[in-house]
């Protein structure tokens, strides 16, 4: 009885470690470690102070296609500006510098209204002085001003920056 009693014990005990060591989650990180949701299937890497991802933090592994659902990243040292950052100013600086070519495409030209175009289409006769349409006109024309492209340009960067995450493939912890 003794024996077989000792058997049980064996096998939960192998068992038991098994499933400790035979983790879901991909191999310890240098400067980070891996934490293992076994309610969901999820591994969620937490870096070191001073760290960051490299890329989406939280994994999936698919038994079926036996492969991660996003590739595994490392903790990587956190850099000055953030990639999040440089998009959202890269974004600004691209919005003021394709102004002048968007209201000249939509018929703001230096010359006035150009026929045909999509302002011609929207002008009427009761257009307001310091309406959009004017303005867009003015700055058609004239060119925008120092404070317009800061505005344009910080408007665009804010919302590129608030708004990326939204547009990331990657789950959230």
């Amino acid at each position: 009885m003794a024996s077989a009693v000792n058997g049980v014990l064996l096998v939960c005990l192998c068992v038991g470690l098994v499933s400790f060591v035979d983790s879901e989650c991909p191999r310890a990180s240098s400067y980070g470690f891996w934490v293992e949701h076994n309610n969901d299937g999820r591994c969620i890497l937490k870096c070191d102070d001073g760290y960051e991802p490299s890329g989406c933090h939280v994994l999936r592994y698919s038994h079926n296609e036996r492969k991660w659902n996003h590739d595994v990243p490392t903790c990587e040292r956190k850099s000055l500006v953030s990639g999040k950052t440089v998009v959202a100013v890269g974004t600004g600086v691209a919005a003021v510098l394709a102004a002048p070519a968007v209201l000249a495409g939509v018929g703001f030209t230096a010359a006035g209204v150009a026929a045909g175009s999509i302002a011609a289409m929207l002008q009427t006769p009761f257009t307001a002085a310091g309406s959009w349409f004017a303005l867009s006109q003015s700055a058609g024309v004239v060119g925008t001003a120092l404070t317009t492209k800061g505005l344009v340009g910080t408007v665009t960067g804010a919302i590129t920056y608030a708004t990326s995450s939204k547009f990331s493939n990657c789950e959230a912890e």
